[in-house]
């Protein structure tokens, strides 16, 4: 079984993006591989944060909802399960890079699939924050697309 980890937030564009590479290993034109042998781990991380004002003290823990999704991850899980691969969402609290970093150990994924922002072409040069940290905390292949 071949592990993907994509890690999705509310861009339903960047979302589907990762999901079309994932299907498009399955084409001629990729790697034509047997698309019922992959499996992928949609990821949603609820950033943590604390909120103190007049009003009193928000905690990001307090808000919290492991089962809450957004419409983004249930959407990328719809095609790859319509495309015939194995697909389950994930939810997860704290700073999203290292979440996102410390599942993808967790089940030795294979690859993180990350699909980047759209930027000038100078700003491509320049991965974004979560992205980056990503990359560079990761020990596992990360894709971006």
């Amino acid at each position: 079984m071949y592990r993907i980890v994509i890690p999705v937030d509310d861009d339903e564009t960047r979302a589907t993006a990762a999901a079309r590479f994932v299907t498009a290993l399955g084409d001629e034109s990729g790697l034509d591989a047997d698309l019922g042998d992959v499996s992928v781990s949609i990821v949603n991380v609820f950033k943590e944060f604390q909120a103190i004002d007049d009003g009193g003290n928000v905690r990001s823990k307090d808000l919290y909802d492991e089962t809450e999704f957004p419409e983004s991850a249930v959407v990328v899980r719809d095609r790859l399960e319509e495309a015939g691969v194995a697909a389950e969402l994930v939810r997860r609290h704290g700073d999203p890079a290292d979440e996102i970093v410390d599942y993808a150990e967790s089940i030795d994924a294979d690859v993180v699939v990350v699909s980047g922002r759209d930027r000038s072409p100078v700003g491509k040069a320049v991965f974004g924050s979560v992205t980056q940290d990503v990359i560079l905390k990761s020990q596992r292949p990360v894709t971006i697309v």
